[in-house]
């Protein structure tokens, strides 16, 4: 899937994500719903976080030695969509987000859902 929508996060309906989340929080609530884009509405914030593309690298030692192991992660983004007056369109065919206010004027005329 490309995109989901939850109420919280991935772990718990209770989860707060938020601008100042970790980025390590975040990639773990996007891995676990495994989308590239995640829409939460708990915070009642509106922002956008991308993680880059990039990659984890990690060691485990055990009996029999020391493993090394990267993961490669895709671009991925967190959006808060608001609450209130305040909403998100996202367009999936250009990947853009508008952050509106009910009752301001919008220049956008294209397709998509909020």
């Amino acid at each position: 899937m490309d995109c989901g929508l939850i109420h919280g996060s991935s772990a718990d309906v209770g989860d707060n994500l938020t601008p100042k989340s970790s980025p390590l929080v975040l990639l773990d609530r996007l891995t676990r719903l495994d989308v590239n884009r995640l829409f939460t509405a708990r915070s009642t914030q509106q922002f956008r976080l991308e993680l880059t593309s990039g990659g984890i690298d990690s060691q485990v030692k055990d009996l029999d030695g020391q493993r090394q192991h990267q993961q490669m992660v895709p671009k991925r983004s967190v959006i808060g969509i608001g609450a209130g007056p305040h909403y998100t369109i996202y367009d999936p065919g250009s990947d853009q987000i508008e952050f509106i206010t009910a009752g301001s004027q919008t220049l956008s005329k294209g397709r998509g859902f909020a």
